[in-house]
């Protein structure tokens, strides 16, 4: 015999079913299984100063190619000496590259360090993206450490995977499918729970991730000298540039050969860095 279902949704944003004699879960709170935002992972949230007139001044603007100094990229490509052995080392390490981010960022960023001056202004757009490349430079690396040695799943991420557990494969898909949910999100759902539970004792040894801080080293200290950089000639305007060009150059090549950080990327694709979100 059939049982008369029920359903009724609250406006806090619950979903109540119920069924006399039914199995399953009678409440389910939709919202902890909505992915989190991908974007924050990247975008800094930290206030910078940038006036109305700042920004419509380079609304518009076509961007314009910096050539790229070789012999600088080839020495930012040279990591310092570094020996990291500890999740505490590599946290330390990491913590002081998100100061210095941060530091530069709260003045303006150096998206201001160019609009700042009238004749660098065109070239703005290597500012923009020197900032959001940092960004995701220091957010990979501080994931590296905290995730070393394993997984570590909060909020959202554990109860996915705790529900993905309880109920197998199938019965999780059939179920949030019943209750009206995209099947391309309940799909991700699941190949975030298979990738969390097949690497949840994946290691990387602290001393390999020690190698990509000492390549990032260099990168750091660039984007911070870059944001002070006292720009009074046509000299020190075209140094300026360069150097600019060139290290977003190494940065982003960083992210397709430096081992660590494509893994990174990749375990970024499948699961969100949700746990660095409330750090940023």
């Amino acid at each position: 015999m059939q049982c008369a279902g029920w359903l009724v949704f609250l406006s806090a944003g619950f979903l109540v079913s119920g069924c006399n004699g039914g199995d399953g879960e009678d409440v389910v709170d939709k919202s902890s299984f909505q992915m989190p935002i991908k974007e924050n992972t990247w975008v800094r949230k930290e206030k910078v100063r940038k006036t109305k007139n700042d920004f419509f001044s380079s609304a518009g603007k076509k961007n314009v190619e910096v050539p790229v100094d070789s012999t600088l990229a080839t020495k930012l490509k040279t990591p310092v000496s570094l020996s990291i052995s500890t999740e505490k080392e590599c946290l330390q390490l990491t913590n002081a590259f998100d100061k210095k981010r941060t530091e530069v960022q709260k003045r303006g960023g150096l998206w201001h360090a160019y609009e700042r001056v009238p004749e660098a202004k065109l070239y703005s757009e290597y500012g923009m993206q020197l900032d959001s490349q940092t960004n995701r430079l220091v957010f990979s690396l501080k994931y590296l450490c905290k995730n070393a040695q394993g997984f570590r799943l909060t909020g959202w991420g554990a109860e996915t995977v705790r529900k993905f557990k309880s109920m197998g494969k199938e019965s999780f898909r059939k179920h949030f499918r019943d209750l009206g949910e995209a099947p391309a999100d309940v799909d991700n759902w699941i190949r975030f729970a298979e990738f969390s539970i097949q690497s949840k004792d994946r290691k990387i040894p602290y001393a390999k991730i020690g190698e990509s801080l000492a390549k990032a080293q260099p990168l750091m200290d660039l984007y911070a000298d870059l944001s002070q950089r006292k720009i009074d000639d046509n000299t020190s305007l075209q140094t300026f540039l360069t150097e600019g060009s060139s290290l977003l150059s190494v940065i982003n090549e960083n992210f397709t050969t430096d081992p660590r950080m494509v893994l990174a990327l990749q375990d970024e694709e499948i699961h969100p860095f949700e746990g660095l979100k409330g750090e940023m």
